[in-house]
């Protein structure tokens, strides 16, 4: 299985790609770190807030949970354990994933831990949406990483490609699509609701005038 990284691949496309055999990278083509979000808030974000409430009450006492109060109840207890699960979930399968398909290695693997280490760590990256391009990848063990420019011919096929997808998607209401060799395509699209409003005036002006509806049918 070999896939191919014109653009940004972020996230969960990251940890996709460890299932695979070989990565195809463009010039611009990136990976993202594999630490996840809770409604869109790092899990670990989450508690490390909580890690420091709780060490500032021990610090400074009962007295203190009055001014923390406040922001430990925006979030119930349940987080916690969605958090941690969520994190050691995206451990799981980047190391499961890597370990059968990419460097076929045992799951305790100093390579596998390596690059599980760095891609998971939100220490280390600060935002779940900075990039990692192909050399950093490669530097922490990822591989095979193929540069794309390397294959005669291979990039502007690539690039093609890349750029009728995105007019594609521009044109239509698909955002997203699968398809493979065969023909066989599948995907999903969204749906427009339009929706008529009421037209609020402000007392004292004069009311708009009241549009013309649908042609009716003749008796």
């Amino acid at each position: 299985i070999r896939f191919i990284v014109p653009s940004n691949a972020y996230s969960t496309a990251t940890l996709v790609c460890f299932s695979g055999d070989e990565i195809l990278m463009g010039p611009l083509g990136t990976f993202g770190p594999i630490d996840p979000q809770v409604n869109g808030v790092p899990a670990r974000a989450i508690l490390r807030a909580f890690e420091n409430i709780e060490a500032r009450l021990k610090a400074e006492g009962p007295r203190a949970l009055t001014a923390y109060m406040p922001l430990i109840s925006k979030y119930d207890l349940h987080i916690l354990e969605i958090c941690k699960s969520a994190q050691e979930l995206s451990e799981e399968l980047a190391r499961t994933w890597l370990a059968t398909y990419m460097l076929k290695c045992p799951p305790e693997d100093a390579a596998v831990s390596r690059i599980v280490d760095f891609f998971k760590s939100y220490d280390v990256h600060k935002s779940h949406g900075r990039s990692i391009d192909r050399e950093k990848a490669r530097k922490q063990g990822l591989r095979p990483v193929v540069d794309v420019e390397g294959v005669p011919g291979l990039a502007e096929l690539v690039e093609s490609l890349f750029n009728q997808y995105e007019l594609w998607f521009d044109k239509t209401p698909f955002y997203k699509v699968f398809e493979d060799a065969r023909n066989t395509n599948w995907g999903r699209q969204m749906q427009t609701v339009t929706l008529q409003l009421p037209l609020l005036v402000p007392p004292g002006l004069p009311q708009p005038a009241p549009q013309p509806g649908p042609p009716q049918p003749s008796a």
